[in-house]
């Protein structure tokens, strides 16, 4: 119960990494929300952890938008008093295209979802996390966090961004009380990464791909007190993928 009466919002909670870290912190004693675009996979992860004695309800946010992004938050508070914590998930791909291949539009999108999303849902609840003195962010990257190869230009560009305002959050609130770090997840098991050869795997020291239960029990990890004296601070879980890189 390392996260009793903490109560999590988390941003991309529908599938995935997410959905394991909204069921990992319930089973940790955290009051959760799962928020994202698709209600009914929201439902379903709701449904199995109260099925499980766990509190969790859904909210419906299209991470890019502020309104939408403020209503969740604030849906977060009626609901359950307060906010604790904030896991910023929500992620697309671009299918490792180049920059001579990428459309404008679907850079936009995706910068739209990978770096304005994080920004906007922390400027939703920094102000929370002010007032109280305390607070937790966990920003989610990934191996093109810190190389190239994972994706294309704009998926490593945006990943490298994520990593940069994670630590300026650091810098910024950390002595305010809010925690920010980010997790730099490898090659999980997840719908984001179906259809991609298994040929890739022979690269990975550890010879197989990640359960997104394992990233989960990393961000419980950041989540809870045992981390406090980690800001601003990437851990990679990647199977050692990147030390040969």
């Amino acid at each position: 119960m390392r996260l009793k009466d903490k109560v999590a919002l988390i941003i991309g909670g529908t599938s995935g990494i997410g959905e394991a870290t909204a069921k990992a912190f319930a089973e940790e004693g955290a009051k959760v929300v799962v928020s994202g675009r698709k209600e009914e996979e929201g439902d379903r992860i709701v449904n199995d952890i109260t099925d499980n004695g766990g509190l969790a309800i859904f909210a419906k946010v299209d991470t890019t938008n502020f309104e939408e992004v403020t209503k969740g938050v604030q849906k977060t508070v009626d609901e359950f008093g307060t906010l604790d914590i904030l896991y910023n998930g929500a992620g697309i791909h671009d299918s490792y295209q180049t920059a001579l291949d990428i459309e404008e539009e679907d850079y936009d999108q995706l910068m739209a979802v990978n770096v304005k999303g994080p920004y906007l849902a922390a400027k939703a609840v920094l102000p929370i996390f002010l007032e109280k003195g305390k607070g937790t962010i966990i920003n989610v990257g990934s191996q093109a966090t810190h190389v190239a190869g994972p994706g294309g230009s704009a998926y490593v560009t945006s990943k490298h961004a994520l990593e940069g305002f994670t630590k300026q959050l650091a810098y910024d609130f950390g002595a305010k009380g809010v925690k920010a770090n980010l997790i730099a997840p490898g090659f999980v098991e997840t719908p984001m990464t179906e259809g991609i050869e298994e040929e890739r795997l022979k690269d990975i020291p550890a010879q197989r791909a990640g359960k997104p239960e394992e990233v989960a029990s990393l961000a419980v990890f950041l989540a809870s007190e045992e981390s406090n004296y980690m800001h601003g601070t990437s851990v990679t879980m990647d199977g050692g993928w990147v030390v040969g890189r």
